[in-house]
């Protein structure tokens, strides 16, 4: 199962996105701009260990909003 998680952060992204690469599951992290700061893009066996990062990564200090979206098919 492939995820999204888009994230709006207070202050210095780099901290933040440095402490999720440590978490399991984390493919790619990107920097982005737009409403959103960050961008993590996750590879997972299913909704609780989805549910599980998500909560992980809303715990953290600096973090203002998560969004996430579940891949459904891949098309490329």
């Amino acid at each position: 199962m492939e995820a999204f998680i888009l994230l709006k952060v207070k202050g210095d992204h780099r901290g933040v996105m440095e402490e999720i690469s440590k978490f399991p599951y984390i493919k790619r992290i990107y920097n982005i701009a737009g409403d959103r700061d960050v961008l993590i893009e996750v590879k997972m066996r299913g909704l609780d260990d989805l549910k599980d990062l998500i909560n992980k990564v809303r715990s953290l200090d600096n973090i203002l909003e998560t969004t996430s979206y579940i891949a459904l098919s891949r098309y490329k």
